[in-house]
């Protein structure tokens, strides 16, 4: 008597190469963006009216020290599993996104400023440095692979 094939679906055991980030180039890129946003900010405001340098330093001292915490608290210099590099940095983002606020309120407590002008600095500095981040990250994943011979 013939039995018949199984036909529930098997988990496959391909989880992608094993990867790993240029963490190091990560957090540069991420400073070096959060400046331009800064000299920007600061050439740029005081045509509209609003504060220049000021607001701009206030702005990388919410997002730039919260953006490499955010990176770093993923433990990006270990090699993980392309599927499990992309869950953890997105969780690593999310603790950038809750800290983001935090970071903002105790620099607005102790020097206040302009609501909508520290909003507005801020946002424009975490979009410029999460974008630079997610460009880097991209563009290393190719070459990424551990004992790749890229």
């Amino acid at each position: 008597m013939k039995t018949m094939p199984d036909p529930s679906p098997k988990p496959s055991l391909n989880l992608g190469p094993l990867l790993k980030i240029p963490w190091r180039w990560v957090i540069l890129v991420m400073i070096a963006v959060a400046l331009v946003v800064a000299i920007i900010w600061s050439t740029c405001a005081p045509i509209w009216g609003w504060e220049g340098w000021q607001m701009a330093v206030r702005a990388l001292v919410a997002v730039v020290p919260v953006s490499i915490a955010g990176l770093l608290v993923t433990a990006p210099w270990r090699p993980r599993l392309a599927i499990d590099l992309i869950t953890v940095w997105l969780a690593g983002t999310v603790v950038r996104l809750l800290l983001t606020p935090v970071a903002c309120l105790a620099l607005y407590s102790q020097a206040p400023c302009d609501k909508g002008q520290f909003v507005v600095a801020v946002g424009a500095c975490y979009f410029a440095v999460v974008l630079a981040e997610v460009g880097v990250i991209a563009f290393s994943l190719p070459r990424a692979a551990v004992g790749d011979a890229r």
